[in-house]
């Protein structure tokens, strides 16, 4: 996959696009319920345990893929498609 200096980014940056893989669910899911609260959701349940069961269910057959953005080894932005 490309990196952002190769596409035409700034030189501080070696952005690496990768598709989602499994050891990086805890922290995609940590994002993903960060967006939630920012967006407004309640924290009164712990949506940890069904968004892993959501993911790894989803990934493994093909209804839910994510590519991610990773600059010196941390996550910096995500995408996410579910198929139906």
């Amino acid at each position: 996959m490309k990196s952002q200096s190769e596409i035409g980014g700034g030189d501080s940056m070696e952005i690496e696009y990768r598709k989602l893989s499994e050891k990086e669910l805890d922290v995609f899911i940590e994002m993903r319920i960060n967006q939630l609260r920012e967006e407004g959701a309640k924290e009164d349940i712990d949506l940890k345990p069904a968004l892993m069961d959501y993911y790894m269910r989803h990934m493994k057959d093909g209804t839910f893929v994510s590519w991610i953005a990773v600059d010196d080894g941390r996550i910096i932005g995500t995408s996410g498609m579910s198929f139906l």
